[in-house]
């Protein structure tokens, strides 16, 4: 229910845990089988051990740094699971290895395809089966429960292997005795570093694709769990059953594949949803099958097989490290500039012909090809704008058929000119880069005032088409807007005046609005309802967001504000624990936006930690509006016998244009009396309860709260 850093970070997490588990399976491949099997069975053990005590002292709920998300995250991971994830990744090499060691002349990596299945099963079995029926504590425990049977049925594979018995070939001896791995040569070096780079851009592919998906084309919870499992299909392919010929057809197809991404990444593509999504998930699939493919292909004999997992296993850390920690630092002002180099590097990669030779990469006369296509492509970039001007916020037919054009002349022409390049692999590269390179000199994207990226994700400022707003966006949600040089400026969007917000601050007397707290800074629109002699606090996870928010040059609701602000950085929940009890008057929850939902912020838990921060009479006023999730049925859940009210907004065409956008939100008090300033407003009504999950947490399930129709 997070962001999709989080998950990234996850990922990291976890493909570094492989790594080591493979290191460790690679290590101890000199020793004999029965050896290897004991020293598992202690490894097991005090996997099984360091889990259970991470259960009883509730390590991963008091690790340090918990207000930035990769070390927070890595840490808690570590903590919590970082000895039986150790244990379990060394499964796939160790039984391999067994297996070819006991069965020579079998295949043994056709098991990797059998892991990556059993990876795929459960990826899917836990937002579908396990996290609607069971807690946390539940989970944990039938956890413990699979981790014994699965470390069961790995020592049984050792125990039973021929090797061990004393049946195989070797009697009772090690890998070594029949499988001796060759003396190490220039070409294994070469072959090493191909099998790196394999792996690394399948993984630098995954986080990219699902960064963009999640946050510029579909904002819906839970997507992000998609591109994983085509990543998870690419290894079942690849390492499957997957004739030469199929791969060589892949080959084939996927450099237009890779056009097709580049023309959308270009246009900054998001209509049809459908249809763009599909576009950049099946050229991943693509991408990552034909990469894991030559992995497959160049996979080594089974006495080499551990190291082979091992550097498999480099490349997919690497590729996740870049994407989780590196491109957020070296492209800060750039946005996710990894993407289109991830596209680019895959242009290169080609199967070999059918003959067994490799396609030429590139000529001495292809410099005029691409020096052609530079001339162009940014020709046609500086020149259709100015011809084939199209105002963005118009869907009229003729808008709509201008910016075909617009788009055909200036992304799709020279796309079919690169991919006329398409039969030498450098060549085709360097097109594709070419394209992208030029995309940056668009004039129409000249709106831009300032990006910002960190490990939460790209932030945006820049003006409306009109020039008339300044707005701050995440992708494609839209997080404020004031109209450029209005001072002071009138709270817009989901916290128009006449919006139920807005209503709310004005109506409430003034002695019970002393002191608001904020979660949730977005530009500082609600800080305009700030007057003398109030304090305001305003919690705000995401650095950059104060940074624009405080700029005058971009927004001025905070520099403007009558009251007295002060904002915090930081996880909204662990802050608002550290503020004195009854230290606010109202409190405002504002942090519920598009797929970004922090489940933390809306249990039990945490609402009676809201309310334990209220004074006497104080109320907790929750902006619901969500396109996918029914949050304010499960808050009315959540709040269990306090009084809520609510309001759901639709604006006329006037408020439209005056920028005002439709919003649900809902006022939370101790009672009934509390809410006594709103009878003079109708339009928040009180609403029954209707059945349905009530998070805690140790328990959130994000399935049980999705809108079944639209409303």
């Amino acid at each position: 229910g997070g962001s999709p850093a989080v998950w990234t970070t996850c990922l990291l997490f976890f493909q570094g845990v492989l790594l080591l588990g493979y290191l460790y399976a690679h290590a101890i491949g000199r020793l004999s089988t029965r050896q290897q099997v004991c020293v598992h069975a202690i490894i097991l053990a005090l996997g099984g051990g360091s889990r259970l005590l991470a259960l009883h002292f509730r390590w991963a709920e008091a690790t340090p740094f918990a207000d930035s998300p990769v070390p927070g995250v890595l840490i808690r991971l570590a903590a919590l699971a970082l000895g039986p994830a150790f244990a379990l990744s060394a499964t796939a090499p160790l039984i391999q290895r067994w297996f070819a060691a006991g069965w020579p002349g079998k295949n043994p990596y056709v098991l990797y395809a059998a892991s990556n299945a059993g990876s795929f099963i459960g990826l899917l079995a836990y937002p579908f089966v396990i996290e609607p029926r069971l807690d946390l504590d539940q989970q944990a425990g039938w956890w413990l429960v699979g981790y014994a049977i699965a470390g069961s049925l790995v020592l049984l594979s050792g125990c039973f292997s021929p090797f061990l018995s004393g049946k195989g070939a070797g009697g009772l001896g090690g890998f070594e005795d029949n499988l001796t791995p060759p003396p190490p040569s220039l070409r294994g070096k070469g072959e090493q570093i191909q099998w790196v780079a394999l792996a690394a851009l399948p993984s630098s592919l995954l986080g990219s694709v699902t960064t963009h998906l999640t946050t510029d084309i579909a904002p819906v919870p839970l997507l992000w769990v998609v591109p994983l499992a085509l990543y998870l299909v690419s290894f079942i392919v690849a390492f499957g059953r997957w004739p030469g010929r199929a791969q060589r057809a892949l080959g084939r197809a996927t450099p237009m594949a890779l056009t097709f991404l580049t023309v959308a990444l270009i246009t900054k593509a998001t209509d049809p949803v459908v249809g763009v999504a599909a576009v950049h998930l099946i050229t991943f699939l693509m991408v990552a099958t034909l990469c894991h493919g030559e992995l497959a292909r160049t996979k080594p004999d089974p006495s080499r097989l551990t190291a082979f997992y091992l550097w498999l296993a480099a490349g997919g850390v690497l590729g996740g490290f870049f994407n989780a920690v590196v491109a957020p630092l070296i492209f800060s002002r750039l946005g996710p500039v990894e993407y289109p180099l991830a596209v680019c590097l895959a242009a290169f990669v080609r199967p070999p012909l059918a003959d067994g030779t490799r396609p030429r990469w590139i000529g001495w006369d292809d410099g005029k090809w691409l020096l052609g296509l530079a001339v162009l492509a940014l020709s046609l970039t500086l020149l259709i704008p100015r011809y084939l001007p199209v105002p963005e916020d118009t869907d009229d037919v003729s808008a709509m058929l201008t910016r075909l054009a617009r788009y055909g002349l200036t992304a799709g022409l020279p796309a079919c000119v690169a991919f006329a390049l398409v039969w030498r692999p450098g060549r085709f590269g360097l097109a594709l880069s070419i394209l992208f390179l030029v995309a940056a000199f668009d004039p129409s994207a000249g709106s831009h005032l300032i990006t910002l990226r960190n490990s939460l994700g790209t932030l945006r400022v820049s003006e409306s088409a009109d020039a008339k707003y300044v707005r701050i966006t995440h992708g494609t949600t839209l997080h404020g807007q004031q109209v450029k040089g209005e001072s002071p400026p009138k709270p817009l969007m989901y916290y128009h005046p006449t919006g139920p917000a807005g209503r709310l601050l004005n109506l409430w007397p003034a002695e019970r609005r002393k002191r608001v707290g904020a979660v949730g800074l977005g530009c500082g629109a609600l800080a305009g309802y700030g007057q003398p002699g109030e304090a305001w606090t305003f919690f705000e996870l995401d650095p950059n967001v104060i940074r624009v928010a405080e700029d005058p040059n971009y927004f001025t609701f905070l520099s403007t504000c009558k009251a007295t602000v002060r904002t915090v950085c930081g996880d909204a929940r662990l802050k608002l624990n550290a503020e004195p009890d009854a230290s606010f008057d109202v409190l405002i929850l504002d942090a519920f936006n598009s797929d970004a939902v922090p489940t933390h912020l809306l249990t039990t838990e945490a609402f009676d930690l809201y309310f334990r921060k209220l004074a006497p009479g104080g109320v907790l006023l929750i902006h619901a509006s969500n396109r996918y999730l029914d949050l304010p049925n499960l808050i009315i859940r959540t709040a269990g016998g306090r009084t809520v009210k609510q309001d759901y907004d639709i604006p006329t065409d006037s408020q439209r244009a005056d920028g005002k956008f439709p919003s649900h939100w809902l006022v939370v008090a101790r009672s009934a009396e509390d809410l006594a300033p709103l009878t003079k407003d109708l339009r928040w009504q009180r609403t029954d309860v209707t059945p349905g999950p009530v998070w805690t947490d140790r328990f959130t399930d994000l399935l049980g709260i999705w809108k079944r129709s639209e409303d």
